[in-house]
């Protein structure tokens, strides 16, 4: 079976985790450095932990390959989160603009539609355009969720540009939907944080790992015919 550039993207980036992993098991200092991030000096001052925050979470939405940005949302509240019920919400205000910033830069320089992945995956955002102009209703909803992940937004945001669909509906729903997931981030719900750093680091690699293979299968799995096929089962 011929490998496709995603398929090599994907295997660059496992490879890259594995020896970060391997790394982390072997080198105590290097984990207490990863464990201890909350409790470096820029994050201990609120003015520059939120301009990290804000620049980590555009350039995390910029690249067009999964990032997990989110951990410097518990880094930067995490420190105040005791001290000031508000600083969170601010926290979670500025990562949720830096996301959406991000996210519509990426859509406007293409965000490398054409040249990191492939052909396939361009018949599979025209899948994607046909049946949001076919389900014009589950657009906003399907915005938010998407904005509600960790995940590249480009399989949704891509598909409603070429349909044209409404550019303000498009960046309210992108922005409620980050501004949703970094809240969750912020004030450390579920204990949420512990998944992407502090504490455990082991749970960190395991994140990345899920959110790299959760990518990988968006770019891979046609999910329009997945929906027909239940559509069609059930009626």
């Amino acid at each position: 079976m011929k490998l496709k550039k995603v398929d090599y993207i994907f295997l660059i980036l496992i490879i890259i985790v594995t020896i970060l992993s391997v790394d982390l098991a072997i080198n105590v200092s290097h984990r207490e450095a990863i464990e201890n991030i909350s409790k470096y000096t820029p994050f201990q001052n609120l003015g520059a932990g939120l301009l990290i925050t804000f620049w980590v979470c555009f350039i995390g939405n910029l690249l067009p390959v999964p990032t997990p940005y989110t951990f410097v949302v518990c880094f930067s509240s995490l420190p105040f989160l005791q001290i000031n019920f508000i600083i969170p919400l601010l926290v979670g205000i500025v990562a949720s603009l830096g996301c959406l910033v991000g996210e519509m830069g990426g859509y406007l320089i293409g965000r490398g539609a054409a040249e990191i992945i492939s052909d396939d995956r361009m018949q599979k955002l025209k899948d994607y355009q046909q049946y949001l102009v076919n389900h014009p209703r589950l657009a906003p909803f399907l915005i938010f969720l998407f904005g509600f992940t960790p995940l590249n937004d480009d399989m949704i945001t891509v598909p409603l540009g070429i349909i044209k669909y409404d550019a303000k509906k498009t960046i309210l729903f992108v922005w409620l939907g980050k501004l949703g997931l970094m809240l969750i981030f912020a004030y450390n719900l579920f204990n949420v944080c512990q998944f992407i750093g502090g504490e455990n680091w082991i749970f960190s690699i395991i994140t990345i790992y899920l959110v790299i293979i959760m990518v990988y299968l968006m770019l891979k799995v046609d999910f329009t015919r997945l929906f027909k096929k239940k559509t069609i089962e059930l009626r």
